[in-house]
């Protein structure tokens, strides 16, 4: 589990599908996670999961808010460079529930 929440890799990818979820998934937070967990988990998510990944973008977005150096550093890790048309601090906030969504059992394995 921590190589897949600290792995350079997962955090690029998460980091990745944090812009997919702004550009494609959708204009409200709900529906960018929704469109989010789709494409990793090939399903909606349940209410409780939907809550709890808005749960942790709100207190990302306020971290991010008071330390906007940390947010930056989240979005160098990787060869990638971020979409500068975006707020950075909002990836970086869904940048960390994208990388929940990725760390998801559903994600990486079959029952």
């Amino acid at each position: 589990a921590l190589v897949l929440m600290n792995d350079i890799q997962f955090v690029e990818a998460s980091k990745i599908l944090a812009e997919r979820m702004q550009k494609e998934g959708g204009n409200t937070l709900d529906e960018q996670i929704a469109y989010a967990f789709r494409l990793a988990v090939s399903r909606f998510p349940k209410e409780e999961e939907k809550t709890i990944l808005k749960e942790l973008f709100e207190t990302q977005s306020v971290r991010f808010d008071k330390n906007p150096k940390l947010a930056l550093d989240l979005l160098s890790v990787g060869q990638k460079e971020i979409d500068k048309s975006l707020n950075f601090k909002t990836t970086a906030a869904l940048t960390m529930v994208a990388n929940t969504i990725l760390n998801h059992d559903e994600t990486y394995m079959k029952r």
